[in-house]
C-alpha cells in the first residue's frame, strides 16, 4: 500500500535526532508528497520544545526549508496532557496558528497543577502495582483523554495505550464523536498497546485511522507498511485511512 504522508515525527527541537531539512529531505526519498513536524510539547519532561512560541520559530523554518521542494511540509505539536480535566501544554493562542495538533499521553509530564500530580500523574508510575489500581489508572486516564478531545480540536490522537492504559472503546468512541484520527503508531515497535483484538475493537466505533511512523531520526519517516497490515488483518477498508493514497 502507497501513502501520501506521515504526520508525526521529531526533529532536534526535541528528541529527534534530525533536522527539519533532514527530515523533509528522507520523505522526499521515500516519495512521500506530504509530512508533519510535530515535536514534543515543553511540559514532557526532558525531551519537550523549550516552550510554545519556539513552535512558531519551527514553522518559519519550515517554510524556508520546504520552498521550492516538490514536498508539503505542515508544522504541528504532540501535546501533552497534563491532567483530567483537558489541560495541554499548548495554548490555544499558539496551536491555532499550527497546521496539525496532536495530543497524546505521555507518562513523565510535569502537571499542571499538584492535585494534577497526585491524581494524574503519580497513578501512572503505579499502575503496575495491582490490578485494583490499574483498574483506576485506566479510568483517569481514560477521562483525561475524553475531556482533552472534547476541549480542543484534536486532529491526531497519538499512540493510545502506550505507556498508560485506556478503555479503548470508549476513547474511540469519544475520537469518531469529535472527529479525530486515531494514530496506529508503527514507531514503537516493541510495545504491545496496539494488537489485534484491540485494533478490532476500535475499528467497531467508526474511528477514522491515520498511519504514523513517530519518526525521531530521518530513516524510519515514511515506515508505515507495518501499520497498514495491522489494520489490514483487523478488516479496515483503506477508505478509512485518511494518509493512505487512494
Amino acid at each position: 500500500m502507497q501513502f501520501a504522508a506521515d504526520l508525526h515525527m521529531h526533529t532536534k527541537y526535541s528528541d529527534g535526532r534530525g533536522t527539519i531539512e533532514e527530515m523533509m529531505q528522507a520523505a522526499i526519498a521515500r516519495k512521500l508528497e506530504k509530512i508533519a513536524i510535530t515535536d514534543h510539547g515543553p511540559k514532557n519532561i526532558g525531551v519537550g520544545i523549550k516552550s510554545p512560541e519556539q513552535l512558531l520559530d519551527i514553522k518559519k523554518e519550515a517554510e524556508q526549508v520546504s520552498r521550492g521542494q516538490n514536498i508539503k511540509v505542515l508544522v504541528g505539536v504532540e501535546a501533552d496532557i497534563l491532567g483530567v480535566n483537558g489541560e495541554i501544554d499548548i495554548p490555544e493562542t499558539i496551536y491555532r496558528q499550527l497546521d496539525l495538533l496532536l495530543v497524546g499521553l505521555h507518562p513523565y509530564v510535569f502537571p499542571g497543577t499538584i492535585t494534577d500530580g497526585l491524581t494524574f500523574v503519580l497513578p501512572n508510575q503505579l499502575y503496575k502495582l495491582s490490578e485494583p489500581v490499574r483498574r483506576r489508572v485506566i479510568e483517569i486516564n481514560t477521562k483525561a483523554v475524553i475531556a482533552v478531545l472534547r476541549k480542543h480540536p484534536v486532529d491526531i490522537l497519538t499512540h493510545p495505550g502506550l505507556n498508560m492504559p485506556i478503555d479503548y472503546e470508549q476513547v474511540a468512541r469519544a475520537c469518531a464523536e469529535t472527529n479525530t484520527l486515531y494514530e496506529i503508531n508503527t514507531g514503537h515497535k516493541n510495545q504491545h498497546f496496539q494488537p489485534l483484538s484491540i485494533i478490532e475493537k476500535v475499528s467497531r466505533q467508526g474511528v477514522r485511522f491515520v498511519v504514523n511512523s513517530d519518526a525521531h531520526y530521518p530513516d524510519t519517516v515514511g515506515e508505515l507498511q507495518s501499520g497498514w497490515e495491522l489494520l489490514q488483518a483487523a478488516g479496515v477498508a483503506p477508505e478509512r485511512v485518511v494518509n493512505i493514497k487512494h
